[in-house]
């Protein structure tokens, strides 16, 4: 039972993190088509709760995806789908503090029209940075939806 509460666990911190980083990801196109008073518009009044939803959602799941492999690491293929579902998170966080972070930094400071000639740089880094963790993040809730479906362990328990 003890497994099962800490794979929805898992699973529901994990979906949070996805729906958050794809929603960016489905905005992307449009984005860029923005000028950059609503771009500017956009990114100081919509994103803050994305941030306060997003930042403990991704963090949590990827400490509980790292003790969740502790715990099925004897069931094959379940612990190597859950070790992918954990790198494929991790890196997507690993990208965010490495390319959104330092572009949320630099917005951050804008507070007036025109913006910095650089501003469409940092959007491109913004942008793309949640695209990847888009798909990284993915790629992991597959894999971790996965890592439960094909777990022989409770198959050969449940008859």
């Amino acid at each position: 039972m003890r497994l099962k509460i800490w794979r929805f666990v898992c699973i529901y911190l994990t979906a949070i993190t996805l729906s958050l980083t794809f929603s960016h990801f489905l905005e992307m196109p449009q984005k860029f088509k923005y000028d950059q008073n609503l771009y500017m518009a956009v990114q100081h009044t919509l994103y803050p709760y994305f941030a306060w939803v997003g930042a403990p959602a991704e963090m949590g799941a990827v400490v509980l995806l790292i003790v969740l492999c502790f715990l099925v690491r004897g069931r094959k293929p379940s612990f190597a789908l859950t070790l992918i579902a954990t790198i494929c998170v991790a890196a997507g966080l690993a990208v965010w503090f490495a390319i959104v972070a330092p572009a949320n930094a630099e917005m951050a400071r804008w507070t007036t029209i025109p913006l910095p000639d650089r501003w469409m740089n940092t959007r491109r880094h913004w942008e793309f940075g949640h695209a990847i963790s888009a798909v990284l993040d993915l790629i992991g809730f597959g894999a971790l939806i996965a890592s439960v479906l094909f777990d022989r362990t409770t198959e050969l328990a449940n008859g």
